[in-house]
């Protein structure tokens, strides 16, 4: 009994020894050597495909998907000279968030190019490669998409592919649908055996052009039987799993949605010019979407039964802004005070306009499937 205390009296010591041994703060760093010849240099860069080739002068415009969960290519191109050419180990694209909300400038992704046509494999220019990056880079110049290196010409670049001092580098990445629309900052870069100084660098954007788009998972809306009110209420379940109205964000900004209906045929009472019928929504609700939304928001008709498209003029905003692909339910109400006839029919026109970014964004995908 004497031994076991002893020795659970030293384990007791020892670990408040260890608890009380303050932590040790070692200094690190590192020198990079620096490279056999010349500092690579980024003399020329663009991005394809551009979205309106009439645009004489960058940026390249990449056109979003507008299709849920899609993507769109994003091709990178560069320039970059170095002596021997050979040298160059990297080229890399680093991309950041457009500046201001909902993303503030941050970096985004980057992106590990690879010489064009595999050219510097064996480490030897053909000619009949050197004549097909020379026609891209002149393809690109030609339809304004190009950004060149201070003091860097036209000549100089194709002169120096011509001759092998410089080289076309290539890589591709695919923007989500629902990445933020603005103009995107590319610094690319290139690295030899050593470091390399920020002048170096060349810096452009590219702006993914702004479409404010959604999808409704309903082409009808059927208030039921009844004698005065009627509610249809909407889910977040996007498709007929659930059964009622949702809408989601397909596009690259924050959004709005608009509605208006005819009178279904219930007309006016005189005098006074009266509509017989009155509607009301709401998208979302109070305690899903911090973004608002969740407010009953009643409209009269906008136009009587049989008219063709809706008044420009009267469309109805509904609270709540959906911000980047996020899914949300709809409810929709009738409100009836004078009925003749026991069946009504009309039209609902439903619009998106979009809501402008004015802080970070709130995820709310929805669900796809209805609770077990």
């Amino acid at each position: 009994m004497r031994i076991s205390r002893i020795l659970a009296l030293v384990v007791t010591i020892i670990t408040l020894l260890v608890m009380t041994v303050p932590a040790m703060a070692v200094d690190t760093g590192v020198t990079i050597s620096g490279g056999s010849g010349d500092e690579p240099l980024v003399k020329a860069k663009w991005e394809t495909p551009d979205a309106v080739p009439a645009d004489s002068s960058p940026p390249t415009q990449i056109q979003p998907p507008v299709v849920y969960q899609g993507n769109s290519p994003i091709v990178f191109w560069a320039v970059v000279a170095d002596n021997p050419i050979t040298d160059i180990s990297t080229v890399s694209v680093d991309v950041y968030h457009p500046a201001g909300y909902p993303e503030s400038g941050s970096f985004k992704f980057e992106v590990v190019l690879t010489p064009f046509m595999n050219a510097l494999n064996d480490g030897v220019i053909q000619e009949a490669e050197a004549t097909a990056a020379i026609a891209a880079f002149n393809t690109a110049y030609a339809a304004g998409l190009v950004t060149l290196h201070t003091g860097i010409t036209k000549t100089d670049v194709t002169d120096e592919l011509a001759q092998g001092e410089a080289w076309l580098w290539v890589g591709q990445y695919e923007m989500y649908y629902h990445q933020p629309a603005g103009e995107y900052k590319v610094d690319c870069f290139a690295i030899d055996a050593g470091p390399v100084d920020a002048s170096s660098h060349l810096i452009n954007y590219f702006e993914y052009v702004a479409v404010t788009a959604a999808e409704f998972d309903f082409t009808s809306i059927n208030y039921g039987n009844i004698t005065s009110d009627g509610v249809v209420s909407g889910d977040t379940y996007f498709g007929n799993v659930g059964g009622g109205p949702t809408m989601r964000n397909i596009g690259n900004t924050w959004l709005k949605v608009q509605v208006q209906q005819d009178d279904m045929g219930f007309g006016k009472t005189q005098p006074g010019d009266v509509w017989n019928v009155r509607f009301d929504a709401r998208l979302g609700s109070t305690t899903e979407y911090p973004q608002g939304g969740g407010v009953n928001t009643y409209y009269d008709p906008s136009v009587v039964k049989g008219t063709l498209s809706p008044d420009a003029n009267l469309w109805t905003t509904l609270p709540g802004v959906v911000h980047l692909c996020n899914t949300w339910k709809i409810d929709f109400s009738i409100h009836i005070i004078k009925a003749i006839l026991p069946n009504y029919a009309g039209t609902m026109w439903l619009k998106v306009v979009p809501a402008t970014f004015t802080g970070p964004n709130v995820p709310h995908p929805g669900l796809t499937l209805p609770p077990q």
